[in-house]
């Protein structure tokens, strides 16, 4: 039988520190029986889980809808590209990204819209990332084109870490996986002898070393529950 005082009465004692035991005894010592105490303990595991998916199915449609927001963005841009100067393809590159990053700042922080201020916090990130390939495109600026995922993986966990976003740690887990896949393995034979492949090198280097770093520093603050599974 549940019974909705003593689910709430469950969920205020937990929420002030209480152990299940201690909980226990207290609801035996006011007359009810473990089956009952059972019960309605169950009925608030069931109520966390729908509430869990609920913020997971929200997770999910800011983040289409960042990126989708982001893609039109794109698509605005790449239809009038030819037409704009250098100033206002790089002004509009940049406003994009800082009053994303703004936006999604102040609802995270001041608003408590968490899902949708990392959702616009992504999109900053994939702004930013689209503005090193066509800030390069307008420049014309030679390098092994996996570069720029580097320096966007790496813009990204900077990021990540400011604002503490773990959609952008995420985030930033498909970008190395492409440059692992884009970098030939003999790019580290090019010291000394092709200044980009250096340039890749010294940015691979670099990358790795913030990657291991990371992952140091997200298993440091993961739950210890967690951590049995990694």
């Amino acid at each position: 039988m549940i019974d909705q005082k003593v689910v709430d009465y469950i969920k205020t004692s937990l929420a002030q520190g209480k152990t299940k035991e201690e909980l226990y005894k207290e609801l035996l010592n006011q007359g009810w029986t473990i089956e009952v105490i059972q019960e309605n303990f169950n009925a608030i595991g069931i109520e966390q889980e729908k509430e869990d998916t609920s913020k997971k199915t929200i997770r999910i449609i800011v983040t289409i809808a960042a990126v989708l927001v982001g893609a039109g963005i794109f698509s605005f841009i790449a239809a009038n590209w030819l037409e704009m100067t250098k100033p206002i393809k790089i002004a509009i590159i940049l406003i994009s990204m800082i009053i994303a990053y703004g936006a999604g700042w102040y609802l995270k922080e001041k608003s408590e819209l968490l899902k949708t201020g990392e959702a616009l916090i992504l999109l900053g990130s994939i702004i930013y990332g689209a503005g090193i390939f066509l800030v390069a495109q307008m420049f014309n600026i030679r390098a092994n084109w996996p570069d720029g995922f580097i320096l966007w993986m790496i813009g990204t966990i900077a990021m990540a870490f400011a604002v503490e976003s773990y959609p952008l740690f995420y985030l930033a887990i498909p970008l190395g996986i492409i440059v692992i896949v884009g970098h030939p393995f003999g790019i580290f034979t090019g010291f000394g002898y092709n200044s980009f492949l250096l340039t890749s090198s010294f940015l691979l280097l670099i990358a790795t070393i913030i990657t291991f770093v990371t992952g140091w520093m997200v298993r440091k603050k993961m739950p210890s529950e967690l951590k049995e599974f990694y």
